[in-house]
């Protein structure tokens, strides 16, 4: 059986040049774009669909980056080497930020806040990407990728919706630490706003690091990533999109406000390369265990107990206390207007 290919032959040196330029191009346009949106004002009977495209924009963009890093030739150097330089970026450049800021005039660090938080959001890219590269290392055979999509899905749901787990738990504190991790979808500025990163939306480090390892074993095992990158962003979109219109409806445990974005990440590639998968025999065995016991457990665990309702958690936290960030997850403050994250 002949299907569509991606690169069967390892990549020159010249190709694997031009697709680090890529990504440097992608990180670039990303940059540009935080910063037009926040110093651009729309007016206010604009920002809601403005904000759809926005919303789309910051899946599209960083999903063709990571396609893009995927196809690179990596090693465990390599991948080690951007881990660092992406950590370095993200969290050096804001600490540096935090520390001149105070000695700076008010107007001047109001001004480079936003294009040092830009860069910043870049360096969360690039260490997602990286290390998404190094795991795709451990992974040496494609049938492997059947079992590990089923697991992160419903290791997802398990982090996001049951009360106990690293997100449950994380529902309940201040959000203010996570939130300065988190990939953020920027809100359109208005004319009260301009000048200020003002957020719409959280998407978690997970999700932009398993995307990146996904990509990197479906080039380097030569399956579908062109056709899984086309389905994944029309699907992420539509994802996020009901995180922004549905922030306030509940179905049973679930919460539209926040939803496990590693579900529909591990379908699509699943979905789109489940010809190029021929597990037998114990392989087999394994991958229908890991779903059969993983959603067992998921069954059992929301019938013991369901999980609490984004009211109840609320009756937990004091009122200067912002609004559940999802770590692995889309999610979005449920404040209708995010407050600013910056200096004025």
């Amino acid at each position: 059986m002949m299907t569509e290919r991606n690169d069967a032959s390892p990549p020159s040196e010249s190709r694997n040049a031009e697709r680090w330029r890529s990504l440097a191009a992608v990180l670039g346009v990303l940059v540009v774009l935080r910063v037009a949106i926040a110093y651009v004002p729309m007016p206010l009977s604009m920002v809601g669909p403005v904000s759809l495209v926005v919303s789309a924009l910051f899946i599209l963009v960083p999903v063709f980056g990571l396609f893009r890093g995927g196809e690179i030739a990596w090693s465990p150097k390599v991948a080690a080497v951007t881990v660092v330089a992406g950590l370095a970026l993200q969290f050096g450049l804001m600490f540096g930020f935090g520390a001149v800021a105070p000695r700076l005039d008010p107007g001047v660090a109001k001004a480079i806040f936003v294009p040092v938080s830009a860069l910043s959001q870049s360096g969360l890219l690039i260490w997602c990407l990286g290390l998404g590269a190094a795991l795709a290392q451990a992974i040496r055979d494609r049938n492997m990728i059947v079992p590990i999509s089923i697991f992160l899905a419903l290791f997802d749901i398990w982090l996001v919706f049951v009360p106990e787990g690293p997100v449950g738990q994380i529902a309940r504190g201040n959000q203010a630490q996570l939130a300065s991790i988190a990939f953020t979808v920027p809100q359109p500025a208005t004319p009260q706003t301009v000048g200020r990163a003002a957020v719409l939306a959280y998407v978690g480090p997970a999700d932009f690091l398993f995307i990146a390892m996904f990509f990197t074993c479906l080039f380097r095992f030569q399956l579908n990533a062109r056709r899984t990158a086309m389905w994944l962003v029309p699907v992420l979109a539509a994802y996020l999109l009901v995180v922004l219109v549905g922030r306030e409806i509940e179905i049973g445990p679930i919460t539209l406000g926040a939803l496990p974005a590693l579900v529909p990440i591990a379908s699509v590639v699943l979905a789109a390369n489940w010809r190029e998968f021929a597990m037998k025999g114990e392989e087999l065995i394994a991958t229908i265990l890991v779903a059969v016991i993983g959603t067992g457990l998921l069954c059992w665990r929301f019938s013991v107990q369901p999980p609490e309702s984004p009211a109840e958690r609320g009756t937990t936290r004091g009122p200067s206390q912002s609004s559940p960030v999802r770590s692995g997850a889309v999610g979005q403050e449920s404040a209708p207007t995010p407050a600013p994250a910056g200096p004025g």
